[in-house]
């Protein structure tokens, strides 16, 4: 491990849709790195583009070659191009929005996005951070992950998050009995009143990670009972589909 390339790369984590500008004291806070150290990995980011500072509010926010990197990215998974046309099926069925997405720093990053012309929900952005416990494609990773990282996951949010180990566990049992009974794991009114959502894990090989398939969007136009009657089938269906051509595929 080389500390200053991972405390760099801390910072640049820090940053979420919601928060685009964060001071030096506030990149401390968020990344856990010392307030000293961020003055000098700061600056050495402007300097390289990563960042750019703010001299109206004192602050940083993602410089353009973060965006680089992101279209490099996208242009690079052959996967992105074997998705879409399920997302985008996927969003006409449902009548709301289809996702991708996958764990990362203890609450689900959405990799993708095609949303129906008629949603009534709240947009999911790319880039975006949704919660692990309240949200189905959390609740799917983590009735699918190992128990060592379900563990891991479990013991952050407590430390961190201040959310109850009886209430998450409790959580993790009901999402494994749904993933066991049905192939795909719920939220009702969990994450967001008037909102619902239904997701199932993706095992692709030669994929560095388990990525989710998700469909979420407004209660009227998602009841639970179209979740259980067709989307949720729909969606296990569609990951076994992705999950046999994945077998082919040697880059994505």
């Amino acid at each position: 491990m080389v500390t200053a390339l991972s405390r760099g790369l801390e910072l640049l984590s820090s940053f979420r849709a919601e928060r685009p500008l964060l001071s030096n004291a506030e990149l401390s806070k968020a990344s856990g790195v010392p307030r000293s150290t961020v003055s000098r990995l700061t600056h050495t980011l402007v300097k390289l583009g990563y960042l750019e500072y703010d001299t109206q509010h004192s602050a940083y926010r993602l410089g353009a070659k973060v965006l680089s990197l992101s279209y490099a990215l996208s242009g690079g998974m052959v996967l992105r191009n074997m998705l879409a046309p399920y997302l985008h099926m996927l969003a006409e069925e449902s009548r709301s929005q289809a996702a991708v997405a996958a764990c990362e720093e203890y609450s689900m990053l959405i990799l993708d996005v095609v949303g129906h012309s008629e949603t009534l929900s709240q947009p999911m952005l790319i880039g975006s951070h949704m919660t692990l416990d309240t949200t189905a494609m959390g609740r799917a990773y983590l009735a699918a992950c190992s128990v060592g990282e379900r563990r891991r996951i479990i013991d952050h949010l407590v430390k961190h998050r201040n959310r109850s180990s009886t209430e998450l566990e409790e959580i993790v049992r009901q999402a494994q009995a749904e993933y066991g009974a049905r192939g795909y794991c719920t939220s009702v009114n969990a994450w967001r009143e008037g909102v619902n959502g239904v997701a199932v894990p993706l095992f692709l090989r030669n994929f560095g990670r388990r990525i989710l398939l998700t469909c979420g969007g407004s209660a009227a136009q998602m009841p639970e009972s179209a979740i259980h009657d067709r989307i949720g089938p729909l969606l296990v269906k569609v990951a076994g589909d992705l999950e046999r051509q994945s077998t082919s595929l040697t880059r994505i």
